[in-house]
């Protein structure tokens, strides 16, 4: 399906605007990689926890000017986790602007899909923050993101999963896989649920920037670069110890996200 004409995007800027606006986003995505360059990835296994809680930081504030950029405003209803506590942080999955909105509110270090490594850009800034890279078809990878997963968790940082293991157009949270909840399980670290949605300023949810099925990397980012304003809403709910296996865990945390997003189509939209 071809994408709408900028005559049927009524939250558009306009062509030129927007192209005025990706060379903003742009440049400040190519003055992160240049800073995150310097440093290098980390070692998350032996790295001084102080380090790897400064590259979190790093990548929250690259994270909210580009939101600056995107005109994109981050509202959070529900307990905000306070700043710098450890643990593990579930979340639906719509967007790469997800990880825009999660890291604005606090330093937090990210499991992504191994595809994301090769991102240009935004995957050398990815790996140089902390993010852990997996690849879930194979067994031996999800051990091994399990240890880092563990290693980052015991190490005091924040760590964001997203279960359904990959991104939807945000109407349901799909099943949640539970192979990666174990470190959880061992440190007995708080799990934090999350619902994130994005909106119209009329209230309407937005559609073009969810990353899903066939639509392509390149006209998600675009449809959001080209955006007058979007409003982000994450709502969270109150932290708990993990409890049962992991089966279960995930079972659980799954209706605890889900009940999450019931709650936020049932509630004004523009409070």
């Amino acid at each position: 399906m071809p994408p709408p004409s900028w005559a049927d995007r009524p939250h558009s800027l306009g062509k030129l605007p927007s192209i005025f606006r990706s060379v903003k986003v742009l440049a400040q995505l190519l003055h992160g990689w240049l800073s995150f360059a310097k440093s290098g990835t980390p070692d998350l296994a032996h790295d001084p926890p102080p380090q790897l809680l400064l590259r979190a930081k790093r990548l929250q504030n690259l994270s909210r000017i580009l939101l600056q950029h995107l005109r994109m405003e981050v509202r959070v209803t529900g307990p905000l986790p306070p700043p710098h506590c450890a643990g593990l942080q579930v979340t639906n999955h719509v967007s790469f602007a997800d990880i825009l909105v999660l890291s604005s509110l606090h330093p937090t270090v990210f499991v992504a899909k191994s595809e994301v490594a090769s991102w240009p850009i935004i995957g050398p800034i990815a790996a140089a923050s902390g993010t852990i890279f997996i690849q879930r078809e194979r067994r031996t990878d999800v051990a091994r993101a399990n240890a880092a997963l563990q290693c980052a968790i015991q190490a005091g940082l924040r760590v964001t999963l997203f279960p359904e293991g990959t991104s939807s157009n945000g109407q349901a949270v799909l099943p949640f896989q539970p192979a990666l909840l174990q470190p959880a399980l061992r440190t007995g670290a708080d799990i934090t649920p999350a619902f994130l949605e994005y909106l119209n300023p009329d209230g309407s949810r937005v559609d073009e920037i969810a990353y899903f099925g066939d639509r392509h990397l390149q006209d998600c980012l675009w449809a959001l670069i080209s955006r007058k304003s979007t409003l982000a809403r994450v709502h969270f709910g109150p932290s708990r110890p993990p409890d049962g296996d992991r089966k279960s865990l995930a079972q659980s945390l799954h209706e605890e996200v889900s009940a999450l997003g019931r709650r936020a189509s049932n509630s004004p939209q523009n409070p």
